[in-house]
């Protein structure tokens, strides 16, 4: 099977569109694919002290890290 990515957003209006899917499933899926959208690694702190966040649920991460090691997100 030839495996190709499709960006989350194709997927997300894909689903938005689609006449034969039950409302609720498509809700589902949309926040499910939301999920696994990449976040920007942001900064926090302040004065001589700053770190490297998870810019979903603020936990901190490595700058390297390619997924949050608390809310799993994947990180860019």
């Amino acid at each position: 099977m030839n495996k190709r990515r499709v960006p989350i957003k194709s997927l997300i209006d894909h689903i938005k569109t689609a006449i034969d899917v039950d409302p609720w499933a498509k809700e589902m899926a949309e926040e499910l694919l939301k999920e696994r959208e990449p976040v920007e690694i942001e900064i926090e702190g302040g004065g001589s002290t700053w770190w490297h966040v998870c810019g979903d649920c603020h936990g901190a991460v490595d700058k390297g890290d390619r997924y949050c090691k608390h809310c799993g997100r994947p990180l860019i």
